[in-house]
């Protein structure tokens, strides 16, 4: 069992000041002393008071990251982030630096809890994940004596640290392969609610289609939320149209799964009757489906260490990385599956 500072004086009959002199080497102490305090110190497992050095540096020494807002059915981004948190920590490890999770329930509820943990000082820093368009939390810690990154870009925030996923590449790429099977009618599921990546995605979308010379149609554009459910009630609408799409391409592999099933319903086999394809493959179910999901993929390990690296820049004293501002768009690789593989005949 570890003991702390004072049960430490104590049994050597020293005062707390002299003790903690000897075991930081940070003044007049005695080398036979210093000598006495530190075996004593390794016979009685001393373990210093982390929270009182930490308010000593005026830091505690964690990282903060904000987990998307969690919504019941849109579980699909835990795998990826669980990912990026293990790159993260390897990173900050080097540090002495641990990393903390936090999520909230809605967006109103998170704004709250990311003010809260500024406001006690809970960490040293914070990243921010699924930016909006127009996102209040990174107006608030623009306003804030605290460092932060945002995971995704964003019209809010001033100039500030963030990195991001190359949405565009990924929709053109899409857009152009299907277009290079022949489809003319390219419809695109994503989320709604001002997200940036969707905002992006649709003018990375209606730039591919016009180098095709094909004419953007808003009917084929749906917005629906990033689940199963989402996926299944977007692809709903889509077959119910009097001219349904040939081709579909959805934000999420979660939506690409719920969709699989009601395309099935309709007497549509992807890779057959219809081309499906998907943004960010986020696990191994879609190599799995039948026909297994065209999709993008990426090193989130990998990624989660750029994270980390763009966030000490932001902290001083922390090595080679201080001083430098990142604003970095990570690449996407594609991975060809069947389901798009749907060569529509002239």
């Amino acid at each position: 069992m570890s003991v702390g500072i004072k049960a430490l004086a104590k049994e050597l009959n020293l005062s707390i000041a002299t003790v903690s002199r000897a075991l930081n080497s940070s003044g007049p102490v005695s080398a036979d002393t210093r000598k006495r305090v530190l075996e004593a110190a390794a016979a009685m497992s001393y373990s210093p008071n982390i929270s009182a050095g930490s308010l000593r540096k005026g830091r505690v020494d964690t990282i903060g990251l904000m987990l998307p807002v969690y919504t019941q059915g849109e579980s699909y981004p835990l795998a990826l982030f669980m990912a990026l948190a293990d790159g993260m920590q390897t990173v900050l490890m080097r540090h002495q630096l641990d990393l903390a999770l936090f999520q909230s329930h809605s967006s109103e509820s998170e704004l709250t809890q990311i003010k809260r943990i500024v406001g006690r000082r809970q960490v040293d820093a914070l990243i921010v994940s699924n930016t909006r368009r127009h996102d209040s939390r990174l107006d608030f810690l623009a306003t804030q004596d605290i460092p932060f990154l945002a995971f995704g870009r964003s019209e809010s925030g001033g100039e500030h640290a963030w990195l991001d996923l190359d949405i565009e590449a990924l929709a053109e790429q899409a857009v152009d392969r299907l277009a290079g099977f022949g489809h003319r009618r390219i419809a695109v599921v994503m989320p709604g609610q001002d997200a940036m990546q969707a905002h992006i995605y649709l003018k990375s979308y209606k730039r591919a289609l016009k180098r095709h010379g094909l004419a953007f149609d808003a009917t084929l554009v749906r917005h629906s939320e990033f689940s199963e459910r989402g996926g299944y009630r977007a692809a709903d609408a889509l077959v119910s149209m009097e001219d349904v799409p040939t081709a579909v391409l959805f934000q999420s592999d979660a939506m690409a799964i719920g969709a699989y099933r009601r395309f099935h319903e309709a007497g549509l086999t992807p890779g057959k009757d219809i081309a499906v394809t998907t943004g960010l493959l986020t696990g191994e179910v879609t190599a799995y489906l039948s026909p297994a999901l065209t999709g993008f993929t990426l090193a989130p390990r990998e990624l989660g260490m750029r994270m980390a690296e763009a966030m000490l820049s932001q902290i001083p004293g922390t090595g080679h990385y201080e001083g430098t501002r990142i604003e970095q768009v990570w690449p996407l690789q594609l991975v060809a599956r069947p389901s798009d593989e749907f060569v529509l005949k002239a």
